[in-house]
């Protein structure tokens, strides 16, 4: 049997004979506009290439398509069955802590996933795992009731687990006693089948003695297992989601809860169980397997196959129609006029030519059902889609981190706040750094450990732009061409690499064009320093062969005017010579005529 998950949206199937309607007035419409340039039939004929038929189906293939995409969206499935059958297990009775001390995170961030989050989290892994096993959920804080009886329906669990809030229970503190106890009530009674008790808690405030009753249903052959969430650093309790408003005390002063680890490993020890510190990446696979080994036992149980979807069937019906309707025109067909498919005849073999194509194709497997935990992440994502495309960032940072606490395994989620945290980094230039770094921090561990090809694909992507923005080329280029390793078809991460290439390209001819101008100019220069030794030296020769012209000319004239006076000088000898030669013969002459004086001395 066939039912559909929205059926009120098989109202739209009304508008179907509406748009047939308004299409055959259009054609009535058409034709009168057609009568008044002439007679239709010799219109007709000056229009031979013009199909009568096929706008017509056209039409109907549209309306068909419609009609099947609203079935798609109505949700189509088949009802689930019921079958009974024996499995081998043991019954579980799971106790959640409830009081406001949950609300705080579970990390040293004060802004992480809070305790209440993380249990949900770990439990609905946990119930997951629990596939052969009766569970029951129990929420306590200053007191404790039973929240759902134990029961072998885990989609039953996982809904029951999505409603826990602090709200449940007014009366606050920490009573694990009581929680222990109205689990130990809660039990079968089936003699032959083994139980345990696991409480997931941040133990602190204690009221009344845990240890005590942990005991107690040890010697029971109740075990008891313990699941410590918090920080030993301790964290305070937001009041809302915008982490602006804390919980404080009496006095005024911000209250700070802590992880009491010392009382948690106690309560364990009585139970005879083991403690998990909940930030363990092992604390799952701890308890699950330490529940493994807990003798099973038969267990008579009603097992629930969900509602298969039939929605692809008419989706793919959709897609071909829409695909016919894109192939034809309003003009013939010129191959098929032989054929005449639009006779009573020709309508038979286009009919066998077209089932066999749609049921020779391969359909998609049928999806299982949401669970409401996928339905709110998913409606958080895209609330903050929404608060993203209108550039409020804070606010689709705060329904991210929702959807985070719902799932924190969520890659979209975690990518999407990656992203808002770069738009307020770039915002925000007292948190640029931190919001920045946290953001790249994040995109980097997609892209190395994401399962979705997508996801990774557009980290990498995002990272090539955040390392282009601050001029990290080589890191854009590595970045853009992981991308395109991711999804080769991705034009954006194309274009972005090759334009990156080419500043790349671009800047090392710039450097090698100043190498080479720089190594121009330098060559200059020692040219023209060559020029001006060249020059000082001609110089220096110049200024040297003046000197030496210079002294040989001074030589010369010394040369001459020694040669002037020696001439002189000898010239005065001669002339003394020449004189004392005429006194001589003067004297000579004068002693032959004259008369002879007295004697001066002898004359010999």
């Amino acid at each position: 049997m066939v039912n559909f998950a929205n059926p009120q949206l098989l109202y739209l199937l009304l508008a179907v004979p509406v748009l047939a309607a308004l299409y055959v007035y259009s054609r009535y419409l058409r034709r009168r506009r057609i009568a008044r340039f002439g007679n239709p039939e010799v219109l007709s004929a000056l229009m031979p290439d013009v199909s009568r038929y096929l706008p017509a189906v056209k039409i109907c293939l549209a309306l068909t398509a419609i009609a099947a995409l609203v079935v798609v969206l109505a949700r189509p499935r088949s009802q689930g069955k019921a079958t009974e059958e024996s499995k081998q297990g043991i019954e579980v009775m799971i106790a959640v802590d409830v009081s406001n001390s949950m609300l705080a995170s579970s990390t040293d961030d004060p802004r992480g996933i809070s305790r209440l989050q993380r249990a949900k989290h770990v439990l609905g892994r946990l119930i997951d795992n629990l596939e052969q096993d009766r569970v029951g959920l129990i929420v306590f804080a200053g007191e404790a009731y039973t929240q759902l009886p134990l029961t072998p329906d885990f989609m039953s669990a996982k809904l029951y687990l999505n409603d826990i809030s602090t709200g449940m229970i007014e009366n606050q503190g920490t009573s694990i006693g009581a929680a222990i106890e109205v689990a130990m009530n809660s039990f079968s009674g089936a003699a032959d089948v083994e139980r345990a008790i696991v409480v997931i808690t941040d133990a602190e405030d204690q009221i009344g003695d845990a240890a005590a009753m942990a005991e107690v249903a040890h010697r029971d052959g109740i075990e008891v297992d313990v699941i410590g969430l918090g920080s030993g650093k301790g964290a305070q309790i937001p009041l809302d989601k915008t982490y602006s408003n804390w919980l404080k005390d009496e006095e005024g002063r911000v209250v700070t809860t802590y992880l009491d680890e010392t009382i948690a490993q106690e309560i364990a020890r009585a139970g005879g169980g083991i403690y998990i510190n909940g930030a363990s990446p092992s604390a799952l696979n701890d308890l699950v397997k330490r529940l493994d080994e807990i003798k099973k036992s038969d267990l008579g149980t009603m097992t629930y196959t969900a509602a298969n979807e039939q929605f692809p069937l008419f989706a793919l019906i959709a897609l071909i129609l829409i695909v016919f309707d894109c192939i034809f025109s309003n003009r013939k067909i010129g191959f098929l006029r032989k054929y005449n498919f639009f006779s009573r005849g020709g309508a038979a073999v286009a009919a066998l030519m077209f089932v066999p194509a749609v049921a020779s194709a391969a359909l998609p497997a049928s999806a299982p059902l949401e669970d409401n935990s996928m339905r709110a992440e998913r409606r958080f994502i895209r609330e903050g889609n929404d608060q993203f495309r209108q550039n409020h960032y804070r606010e689709a940072e705060i329904l991210y981190r929702r959807a985070l606490d719902v799932n924190p395994e969520s890659e979209i989620a975690q990518y999407n706040e990656a992203l808002t945290r770069l738009h307020l980094g770039a915002d925000n230039a007292e948190a640029n750094s931190e919001l920045m770094a946290n953001a790249v921090e994040t995109l980097q561990r997609l892209v190395n450990d994401s399962d979705n090809p997508q996801v990774a694909e557009l980290s990498a992507y995002n990272l090539g732009n955040v390392a282009f923005t601050r001029q990290d080329l080589q890191n854009a280029l590595n970045f853009y061409k992981q991308a395109l390793r991711l999804n080769p078809s991705s034009e954006t991460a194309r274009e972005n690499f090759r334009y990156v290439q080419k500043m790349i390209q671009d800047q090392q001819n710039q450097q090698q064009d100043q190498q080479k101008e720089d190594q121009q100019n330098q060559q200059d220069q020692n040219q023209q320093q060559q020029d001006q030794q060249d020059q000082n030296k001609d110089q220096q020769q110049q200024q040297q062969q003046q000197q030496n012209q210079q002294q040989q000319q001074d030589r010369q004239e010394e040369q001459k005017r020694q040669s002037a006076s020696n001439s002189q000088q000898i010239l005065d000898a001669v002339e003394k010579k020449d004189a004392a030669a005429r006194a001589r013969a003067a004297r000579q002459q004068n002693g032959q005529g004259a008369p002879a004086g007295p004697s001066r001395g002898k004359n010999w």
